[in-house]
């Protein structure tokens, strides 16, 4: 019997040598037209204006090789004998892959063009959240290419989709019910990006904690306390709860109480609350337009003075409240002001 007529398999040694050149065929022409790609086409590509042309290059480079692979593996699969059935189901995977491929294809394109149009507005010093967004963004079209693309590939061999979607209904509205929280975190995310109640750095007060946003997340946002720890807080709080920006106040109004002695004279409280003013009008960091001083109470043991000023938006809260007091303390003790501190009189009645 001639050894080309030999059966392996189900199919001749002359079926499976010509399987074998198509598959060790199909490898080197791919080298070469990678080669081929690298060298020449991506040169012409870096030397247009545009960079869409870049991009589809970048993009194209590894379905496209994948491509040739499965074109090779079944013009090779085409020189065998298999039998119905067997051939019904490798043409299936066939389809499958290549539905695959190309849903790869796309979905790195558009990743790129997001990446290289999209990136370079949003991540920007103004826009701190920006690199965040655009993150999303990707994970958004990921999961939609892919998504659509699998469905497509299921369809285009021959599955019932619809069948599947209709068996997945139940369990997935129990899945739908045991995610509520996630889901309300993810669209507590969406409201932060679109709205922006606070970026990173601001410094916000949430659900009793006070500190700067240090991270913004699809599913919480970090903020970094006064004290130092690191609190992690549900976007779903921005919804239903409340949120102060406190980065955003136009100015940081503070309220001081002063009380000096009782044997003050009038003309010294008077000059007491005119160095008030001084210290106030001085200071850059201070908004002198609503400055309020008032000689208000007397206390139990000191006539009490209401010092109110503001703090503008972007000062120093700590350093400017620490310059003011500073003022206020070399300033009355150089006059003669004696701030007071509780006291009592005890007189002492002697029987005869």
């Amino acid at each position: 019997m001639n050894f080309l007529e030999t059966t392996f398999w189900g199919s001749t040694a002359k079926q499976w040598i010509f399987c074998a050149a198509f598959w060790l065929g199909t490898y080197f022409i791919t080298k070469i037209i990678l080669w081929f790609f690298d060298k020449v086409i991506h040169r012409i590509c870096r030397n247009t204006e545009t960079k869409l042309d870049d991009i589809v290059c970048e993009t194209l480079r590894g379905p496209l090789s994948f491509g040739f692979v499965l074109l090779g593996v079944w013009l090779g699969l085409q020189q065998l004998t298999f039998e119905s059935g067997l051939s019904d189901f490798l043409g299936k995977v066939y389809t499958f892959l290549v539905t695959i491929n190309v849903t790869w294809f796309v979905s790195r394109l558009l990743t790129g063009i997001v990446t290289t149009y999209v990136d370079p507005i949003m991540s920007t010093k103004e826009n701190k959240v920006g690199k965040q967004v655009v993150s999303m963004l990707k994970s958004v079209i990921h999961v939609v290419i892919w998504a659509f693309g699998v469905v497509m590939a299921l369809n285009n061999i021959g599955y019932d989709v619809g069948a599947l979607i209709a068996g997945l209904g139940l369990g997935g509205l129990m899945v739908a019910m045991a995610a509520k929280d996630t889901v309300s975190n993810f669209f507590g995310g969406v409201t932060i990006f679109i709205d922006k109640p606070f970026t990173i750095d601001d410094r916000v007060r949430a659900e009793g904690f006070d500190g700067f946003v240090t991270k913004i997340g699809m599913r919480s946002f970090c903020i970094k306390t006064l004290d130092g720890t690191e609190v992690v807080i549900p976007n779903s709080k921005v919804i239903d709860g409340v949120v102060e920006n406190v980065s955003r106040e136009p100015a940081r109004k503070v309220i001081l109480d002063l009380g000096l002695t009782y044997d003050t004279k009038p003309e010294q409280m008077q000059r007491a609350m005119d160095i008030l003013r001084e210290i106030s009008a001085q200071n850059t960091n201070l908004d002198n337009t609503n400055t309020i001083v008032s000689f208000t109470t007397f206390g139990d043991f000191s006539l009490g003075i209401k010092f109110i000023y503001y703090i503008k938006s972007g000062a120093d809260i700590f350093g400017t409240q620490n310059d003011v007091n500073m003022s206020i303390l070399s300033r009355f003790n150089a006059e003669g002001l004696n701030f007071a501190f509780p006291t009592q009189t005890i007189y002492v009645e002697k029987n005869n």
